[in-house]
């Protein structure tokens, strides 16, 4: 069999002739037999004398003998300098354990923003091919639970559908539009519950929710009210027609509130959930990813779930529509800041990078925290056990975490300064 490669720039491709090794033992043995190489050559058909030669050298001056030559030779590179960092790889898999439904490109953004490490989605996709492991969430769909009354897709798929046939739209700045729906399932097979939420239509923070047996306009003014008191008012809300935001017959008390606020009611054309595209994109992610996966069996352990659903999805979960970044950072205005942390602090992630860091073991340093405080810059991260805590891009305050004393000390001494 003939393979090519490229040759010099007008010489056009190299053939290069692989041989059976039953071949190459024949020859070889004939030659160790006391036949001569062009004569065994000849007899045989072998036009590349000199390759002959280098079998026969090696068959006699190698330790295991014939069996180093006629063995099928690998093409796997000795030296493997790009190859991905185990301690990388392994992340990766712990990543997906924790959460399926996280496909390759989910997990290149999370790396980059929480572990600092740029590595591509393709390469993210050849660990899970390499390991047989589902990309996104085809791996999760086979454990769903199908719950009584969730049958009814046709809103989901029409989103689907129509997704290309809308323009897209987005607020500039947070607080400046949210939007409110309302979406039930099941609990137990028992009774029905209503979520309702309201999202920030600038960074995608859910600034709002609440979990009832009954999807009343009391019920919305108390989820509206939480958001208000923690987020403020925004400028504009946007909902759909349902009697709980707009009533022909009269003024809601939903928009008695929104008047008295001097917050604009702006309400989607009937039939077209498109419009409220972010609460329906949110509605179906935590359908997806909690609801068809866990089996509630009380309204208070749906509560519970809910709740860590929804603190993950704002702070620590990367947005492909927020350029990898949370909800939490485009809220509060600390994009940039994250940029240049993750810019100077990118963590090595193949041999190559180590090296050049003169370092044996790579670990990314951990940012757990950035944000603005009475208006300073504050950032905390970890590296090494070591907690440092910067203010105004100065150090602050350094806690070695290894060190229970010392962390016990610290602590006491913020209790002492706070009584």
């Amino acid at each position: 069999m003939e393979d090519t490669k490229s040759g010099s720039l007008f010489s056009g491709p190299r053939k290069v002739t692989k041989y059976d090794p039953l071949l190459k033992t024949k020859v070889i043995s004939r030659v160790i037999g006391g036949e001569s190489v062009p004569s065994v050559c000849r007899d045989l058909g072998i036009t590349a004398v000199s390759t002959v030669h280098s079998w026969v050298h090696k068959a006699r001056h190698d330790s295991e003998g014939l069996a180093s030559t006629t063995r099928p030779k690998s093409r796997r590179p000795h030296h493997q300098p790009k190859l991905t960092s185990q301690w990388i790889v392994d992340k990766i898999l712990k990543l997906k354990k924790d959460k399926p439904e996280m496909g390759a490109r989910a997990m290149s953004e999370h790396l980059l923003r929480f572990e600092s490490v740029n590595l591509s989605h393709s390469t993210i996709a050849k660990v899970f091919k390499k390991h047989k492991i589902a990309d996104g969430d085809a791996g999760a769909a086979e454990a769903r639970f199908r719950t009584k009354g969730d049958n009814n897709k046709q809103l989901e798929q029409q989103v689907e559908k129509e997704m290309g046939e809308w323009e897209r739209f987005s607020r500039p700045h947070p607080n400046d539009l949210w939007q409110m729906d309302i979406m039930g399932f099941y609990i137990r097979d028992a009774h029905k519950v209503y979520l309702i939420s309201a999202i920030d239509d600038c960074s995608r923070m859910i600034v709002g929710w609440g979990l009832f047996r009954e999807q009343t306009a009391e019920n919305v003014l108390e989820v509206l009210r939480g958001s208000l008191v923690r987020f403020g008012a925004p400028k504009e809300i946007l909902t759909d027609q349902g009697a709980q935001f707009k009533h022909w017959g009269g003024i809601t008390q939903f928009e008695k509130l929104l008047k008295k606020l001097k917050v604009e009611h702006i309400t989607a054309r009937s039939h077209h959930p498109q419009t409220c595209g972010k609460i329906e994109a949110f509605h179906k992610s935590i359908h997806r990813e909690l609801i068809d996966k866990e089996f509630f069996v009380t309204q208070e352990q749906a509560v519970e779930k809910i709740a860590r659903f929804i603190e993950h999805y704002n702070y620590g979960r990367s947005h492909s529509a927020l350029d990898g970044f949370t909800p939490s950072d485009r809220y509060f205005g600390i994009v940039e800041s994250l940029k240049k942390y993750i810019s100077d602090y990118r963590a090595p992630k193949n041999k190559d990078e180590e090296k050049a860091e003169n370092i044996s073991i790579a670990r990314a340093s951990k940012l757990y925290l950035v944000g603005k405080v009475l208006g300073h810059d504050v950032r905390l991260q970890e590296l090494g056990g070591q907690l440092s805590i910067y203010l105004d891009g100065q150090a602050f305050k350094e806690i070695n975490l290894l060190q229970p004393l010392q962390f016990e000390s610290v602590l006491l001494e913020e209790t002492s300064v706070r009584i």
